[in-house]
C-alpha cells in the first residue's frame, strides 16, 4: 500500500500539468480606435487587456503588458502604461515602413493576435477567435466595471450561448483545387473544422484510476 501511495504522489502532480496553468487563462487585446498610420511617427495607442473578454485582470502580478509588431525580419515591442481605468492601457508606438503583424502581449497569458498593421495605412482587425465568442456568449451578465470611458464591445457574432466552446467551429485556411490551367496553392478557401480541447476532468479521472488499478496489480504481483 506503500508503494501504491508512493507512485500516486508522482502521477497527481502529472495529471495536473494537463490542466490550465492557472484557472480563468484567457484574455483578448481590444484596440481603441487606430488612426491611419504614416512610416516613423509617434503614435499613442490605447487597447483594453479584457479577461474572459468581458472584464478587467481578477489576480496577483499580471506581469508585462505591451504591443508587439513583427514584419517577418524583425520584432518590435512598445510597454503598455496602465491609464486610470481597470484593463486600460497605452503605449506609444513608431513603426517603419511595411505590413505588420501585430500582436498583445498580456503578462502571463498567452499573446493575443490582434490583426495586421498597414505602414503607411490602417490596422485591419482580425476576427476574434470563435472559440473565445462562444466563451463570451455562455458567461453569465456580470457587474459593469467602467464608467463613461470603456471598451469597445467584442463581437460574438454566429455564435450560441449554451454550446461549449469545445465543440464550436474554427475558420481554418486550408489549400483549394487549382484552377483550371493553374497549380494548387494559387487560391486558397476557408474550411470549417470542428476544435476540440484534449482537456477532460474525466480524462483526468480515467487517468488516475488507471494508475491506481496499475499501482495494485504491481503490488499483487510483487507480492507472489
Amino acid at each position: 500500500m506503500r508503494r501504491i501511495l508512493i507512485l500516486l504522489a508522482f502521477v497527481v502532480p502529472l495529471l495536473a500539468l494537463g490542466a490550465p496553468a492557472r484557472a480563468g487563462g484567457w484574455a483578448l487585446t481590444v484596440m481603441d480606435p487606430v488612426p491611419v498610420t504614416s512610416p516613423d511617427k509617434t503614435y499613442t495607442l490605447g487597447f483594453w487587456l479584457l479577461q474572459h473578454g468581458t472584464h478587467p485582470y481578477v489576480g496577483d502580478d499580471l506581469g508585462e503588458v505591451a504591443l508587439e509588431f513583427t514584419d517577418g525580419k524583425r520584432t518590435l515591442r512598445f510597454p503598455g502604461v496602465a491609464l486610470k481605468e481597470p484593463a486600460h492601457y497605452a503605449a506609444a508606438v513608431s513603426l517603419p515602413k511595411g505590413t505588420w503583424e501585430m500582436e498583445g502581449i498580456q503578462g502571463w497569458f498567452a499573446p493575443y493576435r490582434i490583426g495586421t498593421l498597414a505602414v503607411p495605412g490602417e490596422l485591419k482587425v482580425a476576427p476574434v477567435p470563435r472559440e473565445f465568442r462562444q466563451m463570451i456568449a455562455n458567461q453569465s451578465p456580470q457587474q459593469d466595471h467602467w464608467g463613461v470611458i470603456r471598451p469597445p464591445s467584442v463581437p460574438v457574432g454566429d455564435v450560441t450561448p449554451g454550446i461549449p466552446p469545445s465543440r464550436a467551429a474554427t475558420p481554418v485556411i486550408t489549400p483549394a483545387a487549382a484552377p483550371a490551367g493553374g497549380s494548387p496553392g494559387d487560391t486558397t478557401t476557408v474550411a470549417v473544422v470542428e476544435q476540440r480541447s484534449w482537456w477532460r476532468p474525466s480524462y483526468a479521472v480515467a487517468a488516475l484510476l488507471g494508475a491506481v488499478a496499475l499501482a495494485a496489480l504491481a503490488y499483487r504481483v510483487r507480492r507472489r
